[in-house]
């Protein structure tokens, strides 16, 4: 008879040689995936900051050729206008695009991106204001336009609802409501005549948002863009009346921060 041949397997895995790859592997996850996640942030706002600074390019095109900014919203007879529209009409097919961090935010008054409007273009009817009929239009130079805010990355009224398109729907907590502007940190007191609404929607702010990295991208009325957080821009008004810097004089603004017992960023 033949001789019977033994043949040596490898020996096989143990569980806890099994359970400490595993546990590695999911140490590699749980570091990986947080480097990943904010390396897609900052991809999307690197992406919006390009997109916001077309907004200026816009806005000074609109300024060359009018020899005003442009008002955040136009009425003619039962047709309402609104800056993006303006722009898009007046200078051949410009667009603005929403920012890819919420790319379900549609243009619309639940816009992504918000303008200053106070300072640099209302187009609301005050009949007390420095420029009556409108409230702050036309607005043909800045004093400080480097200091001053523009555009920026928007939340709207809200930021405890899911934002949603539905018939560009009125809820004051929902993300995006009438985002398509934005509020100072402090409001002119001729605001406070302004027909209909005194903020942005009826007697509630719009604010910046803090969807990069807990910043917004800004676009300034020179055109240069920056990434700023709510604790800068919301310090007094020098980023928002075109002053570079608080004058009483020149900015006769409502002295409170907050309506309604209420503050977006209770912090400061």
């Amino acid at each position: 008879m033949g001789r019977i041949r033994r043949v040596a397997y490898p020996a096989g895995f143990t569980l806890i040689e099994i359970l400490v790859v595993v546990a590695i592997i999911a140490l590699l996850v749980s570091v990986l995936l947080p480097s990943y996640a904010n390396a897609r942030r900052l991809a999307h706002s690197t992406t919006c900051a390009a997109s916001i600074r077309q907004l200026g390019v816009g806005m000074h095109t609109y300024l060359q050729q009018y020899g005003t900014f442009p008002a955040h919203q136009f009425i003619l007879g039962s047709l309402r206008i609104r800056w993006w529209q303006a722009m898009a009409l007046e200078l051949k097919g410009y667009t603005v695009s929403s920012c890819p961090a919420v790319p379900e935010w549609e243009l619309g008054r639940n816009n992504a991106y918000g303008y200053n409007y106070k300072y640099i273009g209302s187009g609301r009817e005050n009949p007390v204001g420095p420029t009556a009929p409108y409230e702050r239009h036309p607005v043909k130079s800045l004093r400080a336009p480097s200091r001053t805010i523009a555009f920026g990355d928007s939340d709207g009224t809200g930021w405890r609802t899911h934002h949603r398109n539905i018939g560009n729907a009125n809820d004051v907590d929902m993300l995006g409501n009438h985002g398509y502007i934005l509020d100072p940190t402090y409001i002119p007191k001729f605001s406070l005549q302004t027909k209909d609404e005194s903020y942005a929607w009826m007697k509630y702010r719009t604010y910046i948002s803090t969807r990069h990295l807990g910043k917004s991208n800004l676009v300034f009325a020179d055109g240069h863009a920056e990434r700023l957080g709510p604790k800068q821009v919301y310090r007094n008004n020098r980023y928002w009346n075109g002053l570079g810097g608080e004058d009483p004089i020149r900015d006769d603004h409502v002295e409170y921060r907050f309506l309604d017992g209420e503050w977006r960023f209770p912090d400061f």
